[in-house]
């Protein structure tokens, strides 16, 4: 299988507002909210801003540089000041030392690790423990909003939405990969504006406002965690850790799972389209979720997981991976 070589760029996004993030695996998407955004619903929103900026033929070449694997997307991940942070990897403890309880819990409760400490936390593994170095006990906090929902005829009902809001020096930051110059310009630009609309749900309530604070070119690093994880990203070994929420194809899929740690997460949801009254439903999928760990690489796809010939409904899945040491 054929890999092309991939130009990687960070982008380093601070919330304005609160956001409401619903899990598309959950029936109570409404009433809470996630931390983070995964690759599939962040390519949505780009594709929306695309067609409303630059109309349908910029979608379609947007939709076929990722077919072609031009065009990258990991899902967000939270930062902390100058730190990143990557999902726990998805691995078993083989670790025989003693570790008292409340080290255990702690990190038994952790989602995400420091770039720079992964290898610490990799090693733990095997032997010794990871003590977690000084981070937030959370990037922000939750909360609910009521809201009221005003029918045509009949009495307003009170309903609760799911709040997140980040702290002062948290935030999100994703991975793309391109293959062509500009690439990383276009994806600023409709950045801007999407960030100006807002991304997640109830945006037209004024949530999910952000702004681009830094653009990175992982390519060309800079310090030791840029180096790191430009080095993790170009490398050609397993394992490999899973960054972007996604589902191998039919033919992929034994390969891509022989010898993985992995959990699956449920994809589903609706889509807002201008040609019908109502949203339209996705089909549901089960994909891998970042995070997981893997000995093959897979390519990945743009599933059309329309249920109805009124167009194409895509979702994308394709993946990026970081070869570490586990």
């Amino acid at each position: 299988m054929r890999w092309i070589v991939m130009n990687y760029f960070l982008f380093k996004l601070q919330f304005d507002t609160a956001v409401h993030f619903g899990g598309a695996d959950s029936a109570l998407s409404l009433y809470t909210s996630e931390e983070t955004l995964r690759a599939d619903t962040l390519f949505s929103a780009l594709c929306h801003e695309t067609l409303v900026q630059h109309g349908e033929e910029a979608l379609e070449q947007l939709c076929a540089q990722v077919r072609q694997g031009k065009f990258l997307l990991s899902d967000t991940m939270p930062w902390y000041g100058e730190t990143f942070y990557l999902p726990k990897p998805i691995a078993a403890s083989e670790s025989t030392e003693e570790v008292e309880t409340t080290l255990r819990k702690k990190v038994k409760k952790l989602a995400w690790i420091p770039v720079l400490a992964f290898d610490r936390y990799a090693r733990s593994l095997h032997e010794g423990h990871f003590t977690p170095d000084e981070q937030p006990e959370s990037f922000g906090t939750h909360y609910e909003q009521t809201k009221a929902a005003v029918p045509m005829q009949g009495d307003t009902m009170p309903y609760q939405v799911g709040l997140f809001r980040f702290a002062p020096d948290c935030g999100l930051y994703f991975i793309c990969g391109f293959t062509e110059d500009g690439q990383d310009e276009d994806l600023e630009y409709l950045l801007d504006w999407l960030g100006a609309t807002g991304i997640g749900g109830k945006v037209s309530s004024g949530y999910g406002k952000f702004h681009v604070v830094d653009k990175i070119y992982l390519n060309e690093p800079f310090d030791e965690q840029t180096e790191w994880m430009y080095h993790a990203l170009s490398a050609e070994h397993a394992p490999y850790l899973l960054l972007s929420t996604s589902l191998p194809q039919t033919d992929e899929l034994d390969n891509a799972l022989e010898g993985a740690s992995f959990q699956l997460v449920r994809r589903s949801g609706f889509m807002a389209s201008d040609r019908v009254e109502t949203p339209l439903k996705k089909k549901t999928q089960y994909a891998l979720s970042a995070g997981s760990v893997l000995q093959n690489r897979y390519q990945g796809a743009l599933y059309d997981v329309g249920l109805s010939d009124v167009h194409p409904v895509y979702r994308y899945s394709k993946p990026i991976f970081m070869g570490v040491t586990l």
